[in-house]
């Protein structure tokens, strides 16, 4: 008998178990990963985590064993499916599986909700979820259809490998499955391969060049673009300037703003009902251009004529901006503007805290974000102006001469009080004779 129990043991062992997990608050059987060549997968019940349904997860745990012993095992896992009726979840959950998918997207927004602070910030996740949900099943004929694994499949896997699109619409897709206790084991490395496009930023000649161009209206214009190009002159001064991000024009307090002898901005979220990293008070870069764009003179007709439409959906003044640049042909986007006065702020020997704060980061995030834009130029600059800064300290501290300059003027006089000494002894020796 002793030897019968051994055998059995070892050769369970050699096929691999089964074995009940909790996820979250759901029961799942985890399988052997030799049945998909190492990988490990799971087979998802849609059971709460209660003893009866531990009964039930155990029952079904022992079908898998037995068919894993025997070679029978369904790799596809059709055969191991719990239906709904076994299901303890509590009504709502009931209520999920009974939805369609236009269903769905209807209580989408409700769900979402549930468990965050509803606010201008996550409204706006909120409809960049619901954009990318919808544009991943634009494969079906229509959206009255119940949700499956194999339409969750062709949702992700229509999009490209390593894009922006995948990484993208795999965030969307937990997020929204999240919301319906929806199971569905997403794999490993979808998002792999993903790198966000490299940016070359303008240099600040050319940003000079494309405030003269964004301003230019003639009769290839669209009709909602007319009348505005001062309006769109001044919004690119002050993104460019400041390193707004574009929808935090709308976010300006004028009242507290465009004070000399600076002209810092400051920038007010509850005008705009939150914005992404709050209020916050923000100085030029460069000086200059505050004069030379006219900034402290506000030109916001475009703005004015359509705030009450830019409060609600504030997405859209950004969409609008971006679509400025593109017709007028300028080659770079927005936030080559923010991304560069970070970097020119560097290049004046600012300190990086002082940037973070202005930028609305941490110091950590303004690092890690800027860094990679860094050029050997942008080193040179910033290591000339270190030595400036050091010259003109030693130039405070010592008089007003720098050490270098003071060295060459010690060695002068060094060599005039020996040329002295040796007039004093030539005339002493004349005087002797």
């Amino acid at each position: 008998m002793k030897k019968s129990k051994s055998i059995k043991h070892t050769y369970r062992a050699s096929k691999g178990t089964a074995n009940i997990q909790v996820n979250g608050k759901y029961l799942r059987i985890q399988l052997p990963r030799h049945l998909y060549t190492g990988k490990q997968k799971y087979l998802p019940l849609g059971l709460i985590n209660t003893p009866e349904n531990w009964t039930i997860a155990e029952a079904k745990r022992q079908e898998i064993q037995r068919d894993i012993d025997y070679d029978n095992f369904d790799v596809t896992l059709d055969k191991y499916q719990v239906h709904a009726k076994n299901s303890t979840s509590n009504r709502n959950d009931e209520s999920d599986e009974k939805l369609t998918f236009k269903e769905m997207l209807e209580v989408f927004e409700k769900k979402y909700f549930r468990k965050r602070k509803k606010g201008r910030k996550s409204q706006d996740s909120f409809s960049q979820y619901r954009q990318f949900i919808i544009r991943a099943f634009q494969f079906k004929e229509n959206f009255d259809f119940y949700l499956s694994k194999k339409d969750i499949d062709k949702a992700i896997y229509s999009t490209e490998a390593g894009s922006s699109t995948r990484n993208r619409t795999v965030v969307a897709l937990k997020v929204f499955l999240g919301c319906f206790k929806f199971e569905y084991e997403f794999e490993s490395g979808l998002t792999a391969g993903y790198r966000p496009e490299k940016r070359v930023l303008p240099t600040d000649d050319e940003i000079i060049d494309a405030w003269h161009k964004i301003q230019v209206e003639g009769k290839c214009c669209q009709y909602e673009y007319r009348g505005n190009g001062e309006s769109w002159g001044w919004i690119f001064a002050v993104i460019a300037t400041y390193g707004l991000r574009p929808h935090e024009v709308l976010a300006i307090d004028y009242e507290k703003s465009f004070q000399p002898p600076y002209f810092p901005i400051y920038i007010n979220e509850k005008i705009t009902g939150g914005t992404k990293t709050g209020s916050r008070l923000v100085y030029p870069l460069l000086y200059k251009w505050v004069a030379h764009f006219d900034i402290a003179s506000t030109k916001t007709k475009y703005i004015d004529e359509s705030r009450e439409l830019f409060q609600t959906k504030i997405r859209t003044f950004a969409d609008r901006f971006g679509e400025r640049l593109k017709n007028k042909g300028i080659n770079f986007r927005a936030y080559d503007l923010r991304h560069r006065y970070a970097i020119r702020g560097r290049e004046l020997g600012l300190d990086s805290h002082e940037l973070a704060k202005w930028m609305g980061h941490t110091l950590d995030e303004h690092t890690q974000t800027y860094q990679k834009y860094w050029t050997d130029n942008s080193h040179s600059i910033v290591y000339k102006a270190g030595l400036r800064r050091i010259e003109e300290l030693e130039r405070i501290k010592n008089g007003g001469l720098p050490i270098s300059e003071l060295e060459a003027e010690l060695k002068k006089a060094e060599i005039r009080i020996a040329q002295l000494e040796a007039e004093l002894c030539l005339r002493k020796k004349l005087a002797a004779k």
